[in-house]
């Protein structure tokens, strides 16, 4: 059945309750005692009512008006309000100005002659030598190949000697941590390189142990008195099987032999105040001055893949969550992780993450993965600030 037609008299109700609800529909429906729906659609219906009955255009125009009037009330209150609410903070304001601020001299602290010394870690990953990427494929981005490889290393230890003599502040640092943190030949686990490389796996050994060598020597000749520590870890590239094995891979892995390469040629050369050493648990857990840092290359974190934009973050992140818990079941407490693995240069909450020499490739950019220019870190590890010093050194495009 339709619904009777209501009243003038009803009608002017409804709006008078609208009126009263200051505009809010849903307390007008309160006022009236009906529910919100019901009290819209007879809303709809009253004012069209109203607005077609010419005994009440007066009451529509008067409506109208004192609606006008009640909007403007409520924004000159609300401007009231604003601005009682900023003469309080202005009175707090000037209450705690009264007296003058007298703000504590605080000096520098004195320099001690017995100031602490800091430890550099160079971080090399992911050098890939063998590798190539054609420059025409990368649409003039980067190129790389054994030459510009070894342009690279140079350019990387030429650095870090500038960076640790011409531009170190402070004492001058008392260990140096030479780390060899995985894929440092490109190898052949991929069909692809084992087409386009222009190095297979044992003469990339050998040229890369050459350029470790003089890299090297440069550091001794640069910081006489200095200890080294050579440390190498294996990655995943430089396996020596198809597929990765869990037994054995830290021994049968290039990457090892490249650093026991570079041990033979220090010790058949009289190289002083070098150590080496290569963990046959792939990580490296060592402590510099009072911090536990683990070296590895990223590959056995326990997490793999990217995650949409964020990148590598996120699985690297995640992975290192798993490496901190992993070793604090046996006893060892982890302050920092650095690791290779990723192309990414990250600093995330529980380490770091190198970049790579080679720079985008055909790889990276296949996947649209962002490109980071090549690079490797250089670290100082502080007594009591932990990593202290950062450089991410650019290694140039050739």
């Amino acid at each position: 059945m339709p619904t009777p037609r209501r009243s003038i008299e009803e009608c002017k109700r409804i709006i008078a309750a609208f009126e009263k609800a200051g505009g809010n529909q849903a307390r007008a429906a309160k006022i009236l005692g009906v529910a919100d729906n019901t009290f819209r659609s007879a809303y709809r219906d009253a004012a069209a009512r109203l607005g077609n009955s010419s005994e009440s255009q007066d009451d529509i125009e008067a409506h109208r008006h004192r609606t006008r009037d009640m909007l403007q009330r409520r924004r000159i209150e609300e401007l009231e309000r604003q601005a009682a609410t900023d003469r309080t903070i202005r009175e707090s304001v000037f209450k705690l100005a009264e007296r003058p601020l007298e703000p504590p001299s605080w000096t520098p602290r004195p320099v001690k002659e017995h100031k602490q010394r800091e430890s550099i870690i160079l971080f090399l990953s992911d050098v890939h030598m063998g590798e190539v990427v054609s420059l025409s494929a990368m649409g003039g981005r980067n190129s790389y190949n054994m030459n510009i490889a070894f342009k690279r290393l140079e350019r990387y230890f030429q650095s870090v000697v500038k960076l640790g003599t011409e531009h170190w502040t402070g004492p001058p640092p008392d260990r140096i941590y030479l780390v060899l943190g995985g894929d440092l030949v490109s190898g052949e686990i991929h069909e692809e390189l084992a087409k386009t490389n222009d190095l297979q796996a044992i003469p990339a050994v050998r040229v890369l142990a050459e350029a470790l060598a003089a890299g090297l020597q440069l550091l001794r000749d640069s910081f006489p008195a200095i200890p080294i520590y050579v440390i190498s870890v294996p990655g995943n590239h430089g396996r020596t099987t198809k597929k990765p094995e869990n037994k054995g891979f830290a021994i049968n892995s290039y990457d090892v032999l490249v650093g026991l390469l570079l041990e033979w040629w220090a010790t058949t050369k009289g190289i002083k105040g070098v150590t080496f050493s290569a963990p046959h648990a792939g990580d490296a857990f060592v402590t510099i001055h009072g911090w536990n840092v683990l070296f590895t290359h990223g590959d056995r974190i326990g997490s793999r893949g990217g995650s949409g934009f964020i990148g590598p973050a996120a699985t690297a992140a995640r992975g290192m969550q798993k490496v901190v818990q992993d070793y604090l079941a046996e006893g060892k407490a982890i302050d920092v992780i650095i690791m290779g693995h990723f192309h990414t240069p990250l600093e995330l909450e529980f380490g770091i993450v190198n970049p790579s020499l080679v720079g985008p490739s055909e790889y990276s950019r296949s996947g649209r993965m962002r490109s980071h220019p090549a690079a490797q870190w250089m670290l100082s590890i502080h007594p009591r600030y932990g990593i202290a010093r950062r450089w991410k050194i650019s290694v140039g495009e050739a």
